[in-house]
């Protein structure tokens, strides 16, 4: 039986402890959300408006939701080219599993279990599927204030608000333009970071410069052949999720405009930023009362379209994942067992 030296402990201990205080965090995060969207509602109110619910709506808004899967993987797929040209059901597999473990894992081991899963059945590195969900999140967010900028001049919020989105719409400029420069200069990049990390130990690895490489090589691909197709799966992607929160709010008898549904997709989508608890319960409700405020839809109202909205893509985002994992005959434990070997073996060879 091998004993714990005093030296294993004291690398392991700090570690957990970070992981608890992670998920404390998480929870106390979703705690303060919940409690911010139930403040204030009246409970038979909001069961009326649940009561009410012609839940028909909610097959189209499933089967929306399968869309905007289908529709991430490709791009995921895409951004793999010209190097790679990786089977859509692997691509499929790895994303929904992602989904699904982001669902009911803390920590946010969604984008863990899609690469895991991904690089240990093709010919990519981890350093590269990393980079590819980095632009993945990119695109997304600078896409969404792209949306919320065009969609300012059309909708009456609050000075606050509306300041905030300038304020955040001059970020995604920003941002547009820093990663088009970080494109044209990958080579200067890369030698200044080997000059500013060659002072940082834990750092200056062969393995840390890889990865700033690919993911320049990711922004690169915006500016190339694939950078129409990538931001036009973007915007695809963005369209169906609309549709998918246009079905729900069909369903709620949500008597509100379409840009008040973009409105509130934008808000909530910003605010998964936020650490939660898995599945954001909690802050995907309280954001989604924040976001029809502004257009006169009582609370009671929007927190039950937002439990209905939430559920609807929490269920099939996880039985699509569960269905791909089991098609691809793995599982969400087999994949994280890949993760915590491949993680034992880094240390031991350390």
């Amino acid at each position: 039986m091998t004993i714990p030296t005093n030296e294993t402990v004291s690398s392991v201990s700090p570690s957990r402890r970070r992981a608890s205080l992670q998920r404390g965090v998480e929870i106390a995060v979703s705690l303060v959300f919940l409690v911010l969207a139930l403040r204030g509602v009246q409970f038979d109110a909001l069961w009326a408006a649940l009561r009410r619910a012609d839940y028909i709506w909610l097959a189209p808004a499933a089967l929306l939701t399968v869309v905007t899967l289908l529709i991430k993987a490709w791009r995921w797929q895409l951004m793999f080219r010209p190097e790679h040209r990786l089977p859509f059901g692997s691509v499929f597999t790895a994303l929904a599993a992602g989904y699904l473990a982001s669902n009911v894992l803390p920590a946010r081991l969604g984008e863990v279990v899609s690469i895991v899963l991904l690089v240990s059945e093709q010919p990519v590195s981890a350093a590269r599927a990393l980079s590819t969900l980095i632009v993945s999140r990119l695109l997304d967010l600078l896409s969404l204030l792209a949306i919320l900028v065009a969609l300012l001049p059309f909708v009456h919020l609050p000075p606050d608000m509306t300041q905030a989105a300038r304020a955040l719409g001059v970020t995604a400029l920003v941002g547009v333009i820093l990663v088009v420069w970080l494109s044209f200069w990958r080579d200067a990049l890369l030698r200044l970071a080997h000059r500013v990390l060659r002072h940082v130990r834990p750092l200056d690895r062969p393995g840390v410069y890889a990865s700033l490489g690919h993911l320049v090589d990711g922004f690169a691909l915006l500016r190339g052949r694939m950078g129409l197709p990538l931001i036009a799966t973007t915007f695809m992607a963005w369209a169906s999720v609309f549709l998918t929160a246009w079905a729900c709010a069909q369903a709620l008898h949500l008597d509100v405009s379409w840009m008040a549904i973009v409105f509130t997709n934008i808000v909530v989508a910003l605010g998964m930023l936020v650490p939660s608890s898995p599945g954001y319960i909690g802050v995907y409700h309280y954001l989604t009362t924040v976001g029809l405020a502004p257009f006169g839809v009582a609370k009671e109202v929007a927190l039950g379209y937002a439990i209905v909205w939430h559920g609807v893509n929490y269920l099939t985002l996880s039985v699509a994942g569960m269905v791909a994992l089991g098609l691809h005959g793995t599982s969400l434990g087999r994949v994280l067992g890949r993760w915590q070997a491949a993680r034992s073996s880094n240390g031991a060879d350390a």
